[in-house]
């Protein structure tokens, strides 16, 4: 069976990288959580093996169902019914894939559902859900916007959304935007010698 967790040997030199431990120490807080979710690491060694299982898991999915469905997704693409988007086929099995495996809210506190995993693990996670169907992972990958709520709302707003992020709802990302595209990728080049802007013409 296809896993890329497993045959990824740069991913297994980062997950055993000596910095995980203070990694580890950080995210769980000294392990603070241990008796109050029965899910929740007792230890360095514990934590470490949970995150093994899932990203095995993870890179399973990856191999066996996403990677196979990224041909026919990028054939059948996404339609618009009644004013609704809906997804490929494939993209739509690699959603119940990923939801069923447990990968939603990653790196969102156990009190929201999420499996408190550290970034590195999401990190790894995404590269491999990248590796298996790019435009996937721009789906699947934007459960991190959740972390923005996590950092900055209110709690009662992370009540209300972080548990429906780590059941699996699809985030979304907006941007502000000058005329068309990116502001940041219309400003004007700078000259070297000075920082006057070089006059380019519109679009």
């Amino acid at each position: 069976m296809a896993n890329f967790f497993s045959d990824n040997k740069d991913l297994q030199f980062h997950f055993q990288h000596p910095l995980m431990r203070k990694i580890v120490e950080l995210k769980e807080r000294g392990f603070a959580e241990k008796d109050l979710y029965d899910y929740a690491p007792q230890d360095f060694d514990d934590a470490m093996d949970n995150y093994r299982r899932v990203l095995e898991i993870a890179g399973e999915v990856c191999g066996e169902v996403i990677a196979p469905n990224a041909e026919g997704v990028d054939h059948e693409g996404p339609r618009v019914v009644d004013d609704h988007v809906e997804y490929a086929s494939g993209t739509v099995e690699n959603m119940k894939a990923v939801v069923d495996a447990g990968l939603s809210g990653m790196t969102l506190p156990r009190k929201y559902d999420g499996l408190n995993f550290p970034l590195i693990c999401f990190v790894m996670a995404n590269e491999m859900v990248a590796r298996a169907d790019a435009s996937f992972e721009n789906i699947w990958g934007l459960q991190d916007c959740a972390e923005t709520l996590n950092e900055f709302a209110s709690e009662e707003i992370k009540q209300k959304y972080l548990p429906w992020v780590s059941a699996g709802a699809a985030g979304a990302r907006d941007r502000p935007a000058r005329r068309r595209g990116s502001w940041r990728a219309r400003r004007a080049p700078w000259t070297s010698r000075s920082r006057t802007p070089v006059r380019t013409s519109e679009p």
